[in-house]
């Protein structure tokens, strides 16, 4: 039964987004369907050459392992901006959410964004690309329990939209964040969620 529920979600999802694809609907580790948290932002950061399809597999969901190796060797071969001698393996956003996730567990979340095309700050993000329907099919079918709403053009959308869901507003996750806020962060969403 379960099999059957994500290959639909695949097909579904496919149908939206195309094979192969630049887009980033969503990363988390195994299925999509047993998350209950979304943490949502802007859109992704991090531009990949891999196509998404490649950490997709049909019976498990979303590699994350693969997928987080790939995301490293990008930012590793990617050009630095001018005036800039090394670049972080990873991002600031994303160091933070792995601290989040690490909190939570055993809480499943889903990073999403309204949009799911890549571009390195959110003004660059062309009109085209500024499509929600990936977003709105995962919000429809995953129905989340937690919404965690990172940075301002992530709760002014999720504000526009009015959901029936408990909803976190924080700060973007890219600056201003301890390790110690971030682990409270997850601490909050694991009691939440089993609370």
């Amino acid at each position: 039964m379960k099999t059957d529920q994500l290959k639909k979600f695949e097909e579904s999802l496919l149908s939206l987004i195309g094979k192969p694809t630049h887009l980033r609907p969503f990363v988390c580790d195994g299925s999509p369907l047993e998350c209950s948290v979304f943490i949502i932002g802007f859109n992704p950061a991090t531009t990949m050459t891999e196509d998404f399809w490649s950490f997709w597999q049909s019976d498990y969901g979303f590699n994350k392992t693969l997928w987080f190796k790939a995301y490293k060797n990008d930012r590793l071969t990617q050009p630095l901006k001018p005036g800039k001698k090394r670049r972080n393996s990873i991002s600031n956003t994303r160091r933070i959410l792995e601290w989040i996730l690490e909190e939570a567990l055993p809480i499943k979340c889903l990073e999403t964004n309204i949009y799911a095309a890549p571009s390195k700050q959110a003004i660059d993000l062309s009109i085209n690309n500024k499509v929600t329907a990936p977003f709105n099919f995962l919000l429809e079918t995953i129905k989340p329990k937690i919404i965690i709403a990172h940075g301002q053009d992530a709760t002014d959308y999720i504000k526009s939209i009015n959901l029936p869901v408990q909803t976190i507003f924080v700060k973007h996750l890219s600056r201003g964040w301890s390790q110690e806020s971030a682990r409270k962060l997850g601490c909050q969403i694991k009691s939440l969620c089993l609370g």
